[in-house]
């Protein structure tokens, strides 16, 4: 019952636009990254991005619960701005983007904590490993696309992974075993 006023915050807002703006959505790529960083020598933090992937998201406003989101990553598409290690990246001792072209992850919740704040909890997939992870997500926007006249969407939300349970083990003593992981996604709505 604690939780009953905020969710009907939520229930409220998102009856601002219309029912049948919240079915399906489709990423406006422009705007929509999936990015990373992993700690080197404990002095930095290397940033890296993933230039193709795909995003399925489907976003129920009158059970916010209900929504899921499946994305799928084009492995060989990591880039951190450095070609011989981008290439190391894709290699066997790391992401393996030949025998593993795909990273994915699907919803299996979608549990609403506060405000605008939701818990994404699926099953992401990395060198053909699977494990539950759960993104901390917040719900930034719900607007209007004024160049397009439709509905639009903003998220963004972040996780820690330790690549080590995915296999990844390569330079344990340089390279962070944490990475963290963070999506940023601007959602249009289909016509």
């Amino acid at each position: 019952m604690k939780h009953l006023p905020a969710r009907l915050l939520a229930a409220l807002a998102v009856a601002a636009l219309p029912a049948s703006a919240f079915a399906a959505w489709e990423i406006e790529p422009t705007h929509t990254h999936i990015s990373f960083q992993v700690g080197h020598l404990g002095l930095t933090k290397t940033p890296g991005i993933f230039r193709k992937f795909e995003t399925k998201l489907n976003f129920d406003d009158k059970d916010i619960e209900a929504s899921s989101v499946t994305i799928t990553i084009d492995t060989a598409s990591i880039d951190t701005a450095n070609d011989l290690r981008d290439a190391e990246l894709r290699g066997p001792t790391w992401l393996d983007a030949q025998a593993n072209p795909r990273i994915t992850f699907v919803s299996t919740s979608v549990r609403h904590s506060e405000g605008n704040r939701y818990v994404i909890s699926g099953n992401l997939t990395v060198r053909g490993k699977t494990l539950p992870v759960a993104f901390q997500t917040t719900l930034t926007a719900r607007t209007v696309n004024p160049w397009l006249q439709v509905p639009a969407i903003g998220f963004v939300g972040s996780t820690r992974i330790k690549r080590s349970d995915f296999g990844i083990a390569g330079f344990p003593t340089a390279i962070s075993d944490e990475v963290d992981l963070n999506i940023a996604l601007e959602l249009l709505k289909k016509p």
